[in-house]
């Protein structure tokens, strides 16, 4: 018999996982009356997490068929004589309108097996997911709240103190809520989150009706703060401040009535050196976006229309020498892009044309010599011939496509102008005998390597 119950009782463990609260206890059952249409009500010798000592149950609720549900009661009746204590599962405690029911307002028991080394000690816990927001099964449980909530230190308030699970029960967060039942309830007044370790990540003030009103401060695991934010009855209003972990200031933006204010906006790097200025309007970026060297000098400069780059950009060297400039329409690429050496020499040339397809790349040696030229069709594909040449203008390799594949002759070149291999192609398979060995096709700036085109 007793064997029967230990495999009823924990197949009822493999019952599919319900997404709903799950408040777990320890408790010991002193006796069990059968009441009519309304299953089985079991007094218990501690107060439950929902308050009171009595749980409801039936064969329904704990998952069972009837005969296994009477095996079940026999074997409790053996526990009740014992006092041996019990693991009880709850999926949530009765709402407030079912008081009026005296049945309905009894919790209803989903699991009850033998204890085990979750049956440390009597307290209830009610299990919650990642965000805390709603019930978990405690296997899959990262947070838990011990049942029932203590009064809080405001009127009308109950005291919430959360833990990690998973990381040996340290605090989670603090605060208060305006119901008994946290998952029906609101955090109202201040309350706080913190890391595993211990350490605040995070306090927020809220009002009465639980709705953000004042200071919400974060912070990195070393305490320093990290972001510094405002509100007024639930909205943002004011600055909201962002750091560095090392304390200096990364941004500072304006709120109103929740939307980001229009204006000039500024980033700091580390050190506290102006590190890009920009307008915003409607919270994207509009107009000029400028990048900043540490030391001031100007590192990019873009247009953007509606947080989209659309125009002229341009990028220096850090002595002011133009490093590269391109146009762009919709945030893509369009007609000529060029790269070049700090001297002023162009390094690559590239063409975007036909809804933004890179249709020609050509790159060059320090020495202006054309070291690479490649083109692709309308749609992306490498089209014609890729030659690349030496650093003295010999050439190197050939590769002729048509629509993507390899059709005609590759070629590679020694640098003393003999052919090191050729082979002919048609739909990119090799026709006859390729005469060499095919030189591995890679490059720096006096080499080459496939190029593939943007997106």
């Amino acid at each position: 018999m007793a064997r029967l119950v230990k495999h009823v009782l924990g197949a009822m463990l493999l019952l599919p996982v319900l997404a709903q609260a799950e408040i777990v206890q320890r408790q010991v059952v002193t006796a069990i009356t059968a009441v009519p249409g309304s299953g089985d009500v079991l007094t218990v010798d501690e107060d439950t997490g929902c308050g009171g000592r009595q749980l409801r149950m039936d064969a329904a609720s704990v998952g069972l068929n009837e005969e296994q549900y009477g095996v079940m009661k026999a074997e409790l009746a053996n526990m009740i004589r014992d006092r041996n204590p019990l693991l009880v599962r709850l999926r949530a405690c009765p709402a407030p309108d079912q008081a009026e029911a005296k049945a309905e307002a009894i919790p209803v028991i989903h699991m009850l097996r033998g204890c085990d080394e979750h049956c440390a000690d009597g307290k209830a816990r009610l299990y919650l997911n990642h965000n805390l927001s709603r019930g978990e099964v405690m296997e899959e449980a990262r947070y838990a709240l011990v049942l029932p909530l203590p009064p809080g230190k405001l009127p009308g308030t109950w005291q919430v103190e959360i833990y990690h699970v998973r990381e040996g029960e340290p605090k989670r967060l603090i605060g208060q809520v305006n119901a008994p039942d946290y998952l029906r309830g609101k955090l109202v007044g201040n309350y706080s989150m913190y890391y595993p370790h211990g350490q605040v990540e995070m306090q927020m003030e809220r009002d009465g009706r639980g709705v953000q009103e004042g200071a919400q401060t974060l912070y990195y695991p070393d305490g320093k703060v990290s972001m510094r934010i405002t509100w007024r009855n639930g909205v943002q209003e004011g600055e909201e401040q962002r750091y560095h972990q090392n304390g200096k200031l990364i941004d500072s933006r304006t709120y109103r009535n929740g939307a980001r204010a229009d204006g000039v906006m500024e980033t700091f790097d580390e050190d506290g050196k102006l590190k890009t200025r920009t307008t915003q309007v409607k919270g994207k970026t509009d107009g000029e976006l400028l990048w900043f060297y540490p030391d001031g000098a100007m590192e990019s400069r873009s247009q953007h229309d509606n947080g989209i780059m659309t125009g002229p950009s341009i990028g220096y060297f850090p002595d002011g020498t133009v490093q590269r400039t391109a146009n762009y329409v919709d945030g893509k690429p369009v007609g000529e892009s060029v790269e070049y050496y700090p001297d002023g020499k162009v390094a690559s040339k590239r063409t975007h044309i036909d809804h933004f397809v890179l249709r020609s790349e050509q790159r060059f040696s320090r020495t202006g010599v054309l070291i690479v030229h490649k083109l692709w069709n309308a749609g992306g594909r490498e089209e014609g011939a890729l030659r690349s040449w030496y650093a003295d203008g010999k050439p190197r390799q050939l590769i002729e496509y048509v629509d993507g594949e390899r059709q005609g002759w590759t070629r590679h070149w020694r640098e003393d102008g003999s052919v090191e291999s050729e082979c002919r192609y048609v739909a990119d398979e090799p026709q006859g005998e390729c005469t060499g060995a095919s030189a591995k096709m890679s490059y720096t700036e006096d080499g080459i390597e496939p190029l593939k085109p943007e997106s």
